[in-house]
């Protein structure tokens, strides 16, 4: 690996002398890189990542649309006279050719990023770092709240599209193609009960009443940096799954995954439920960063983006588990399976609260 980021520093025409490389072991589809270097001022570290093309199948897109949001934010900075940009953006760097993508010999899409010193990630937390979490993701929607979603790929087709993830699970139960049905029955009555809630954001932006943002599409904690020293969030990171969408379905995913008691793969489902808590923490973040840009029909929209992030993603751990686990990585034969029963009794749980979370979003609207 050290030629190979060696030939890297030419592509990009990195000064320095190279040192060596730290394999970055968070993220499960992209192989990323902390590559040092000797210059004349001290260390430089850059980060090296390899695009997965098998995930990402056009790779060009992705670029497009990091380098659109990246440059946006940057200016937002830069009008504010932030002296700390360079910690608080992602910014690709470009081959000798003017390229953000280097193609290897055998096929392989790298791109270089800015190493964001004295800075660290969390894989979950309390009540606090749900709150900065919060913070930073409302942060990062208000600066692109001006940017026309509608010049972005669209990376991921048809992402959170939850009328056609039911769908997809429906032909999966009618082909039982390895005879796993019989499992699930309950699982998939009680998902097919919900399905008349599916099409609730298509129909709200149909009407006018919600607009397409630029949305992130993975607002966990792990995707947060924040500084070491003043715990402060500086900047979101893992950009590639940006896209338009609806601001609820961000808000929801990360209420979705913070705010349950148990693991996503937790088999007792008796210790899963939402907890208004820790609820309450990214939502007076994220609301109090994002108020001003968002229409009051989009803030009451977010406890329905909850509920529906949980259903889609229920819907597709029991897909995957009937088509035999095709997806999602799985440590047991009844992982999905799992995951699935986890996630409906989250979502129960969240229709129980429903009341409760319309209160904490009031109070924030």
């Amino acid at each position: 690996m050290d030629e190979f980021l060696k030939t890297i520093c030419g592509v990009f025409a990195l000064e320095g002398v190279y040192l060596g490389n730290e394999v970055i072991k968070c993220g499960n589809i992209n192989d990323t890189y902390r590559m040092d270097l000797r210059t004349d001022s001290g260390l430089k570290s850059y980060i090296v990542q390899r695009i997965n093309h098998n995930v990402f199948r056009h790779p060009e897109r992705i670029i497009s649309n990091v380098c659109a949001v990246t440059e946006h934010i940057a200016k937002k900075l830069e009008q504010a006279h932030d002296r700390d940009i360079g910690r608080k953006v992602l910014k690709l760097y470009v081959t000798t050719e003017g390229k953000h993508l280097y193609i290897s010999p055998d096929g392989d899409y790298w791109r270089v990023m800015n190493f964001i010193y004295n800075a660290e990630s969390h894989d979950r937390g309390g009540v606090r770092l749900l709150h900065k979490t919060g913070e930073a993701f409302g942060t990062f929607q208000s600066q692109l709240s001006d940017f026309p979603a509608e010049k972005l790929y669209e990376t991921i087709p048809d992402f959170h599209d939850t009328e056609k993830r039911f769908d997809a699970l429906e032909q999966s139960a009618r082909a039982d193609a390895v005879k796993r049905l019989d499992d699930c029955r309950g699982e998939l009555a009680y998902l097919l009960s919900m399905r008349d809630r599916t099409p609730f954001f298509k129909q709200a932006y149909a009407r006018g009443e919600i607009p397409m943002r630029v949305t992130h599409n993975d607002t966990k904690c792990n995707n947060v940096m924040f500084d070491k020293d003043t715990k402060e969030p500086l900047a979101v990171i893992d950009l590639d799954t940006v896209m338009p969408g609806f601001t609820a379905y961000d808000y929801g995913d990360a209420v979705r995954f913070a705010a349950n008691t148990a693991a996503e793969d937790e088999p007792d489902v008796s210790k899963v439920s939402l907890d208004l808590r820790l609820c309450r923490a990214f939502t007076d973040g994220f609301v109090g960063k994002i108020r001003d840009h968002l229409r009051r029909e989009e803030v009451n929209t977010l406890p329905d983006g909850l509920l529906l992030i949980t259903l889609e993603l229920a819907a597709r751990f029991l897909t995957d588990y009937l088509d035999g686990d095709r997806y999602f990585k799985i440590r047991t034969n009844d992982h999905n399976l799992i995951r699935a029963r986890n996630q409906i009794a989250l979502a129960q749980d969240i229709c129980r609260k429903m009341d409760d979370l319309r209160e904490i979003i009031a109070q924030q609207a």
